[in-house]
């Protein structure tokens, strides 16, 4: 039988988020696969019930039970995954998230700040599919999603000369989002501030999403 006839691609959803799980564990460590993703053009996504967002790459997710060794093997001559393959069969149950909505952009910065950790950068041509039942079923649910997270952040005069801060705090939104580009994770930012929940960053992220419709947020 032959390499190829041996990939068995995902048939279930369920499938391919437990791909994209299992690619953040097969991750650590393996300078060889992060050498790599500053080329991914098709990324897969999946919120955690803790705040933020893991990803995957395309070539990853689609093939069944895929692991690091599998990776590298078939993402390298003359065993090469095919990238058309996956997304025909993710696309019954994903969808491509429109860059330029508040999703969109809060998503992008996730991923950013993902890579950035890494020492890498998103492809110029980076896309990000979330499973069709994690988008918004109707334009409202931004809305509802915005007012939910939008409590969260304050512009009080006397903290901070007005700017954007988590409320209750003096941390700054411009802070967080530095912290994110430097490479944290939200689980080390919470751990550094106890003050700060994983809610206040996820707040931080859509903020700066809605911001960057209009205004530079400043920092100094």
């Amino acid at each position: 039988m032959s390499e190829k006839r041996c990939r068995k691609l995902v048939s279930t959803v369920e499938q391919a988020i437990d791909n994209i799980k299992r690619f953040a564990c097969e991750l650590s460590g393996s300078q060889v696969i992060e050498s790599r993703l500053g080329y991914v053009q098709s990324w897969y996504a999946i919120s955690l019930a803790s705040g933020g967002w893991i990803f995957a790459p395309s070539k990853f997710v689609g093939y069944l039970e895929n692991t690091a060794e599998k990776y590298l093997t078939y993402t390298s001559p003359p065993f090469e995954y095919d990238g058309r393959e996956t997304e025909r069969a993710l696309g019954d149950w994903f969808e491509t998230v429109d860059p330029e909505t508040r999703l969109g952009r809060e998503l992008h910065l996730a991923l950013e700040a993902f890579l950035a950790k890494l020492g890498k950068q998103p492809n110029s041509r980076a896309r990000i599919n979330l499973p069709k039942s994690e988008l918004p079923s109707e334009p409202l649910s931004g809305q509802i999603m915005e007012f939910r997270y939008q409590k969260r952040i304050s512009m009080d005069p006397s903290i901070c000369g007005g700017r954007p801060c988590i409320k209750g705090s003096r941390m700054r939104v411009s802070d967080l989002l530095q912290m994110m580009a430097d490479g944290a994770t939200r689980e080390e930012i919470c751990e550094d501030f106890p003050y700060i929940e994983p809610e206040d960053i996820t707040a931080a992220l859509l903020f700066a999403a809605r911001a960057s419709e209009h205004r530079v947020i400043r920092a100094a």
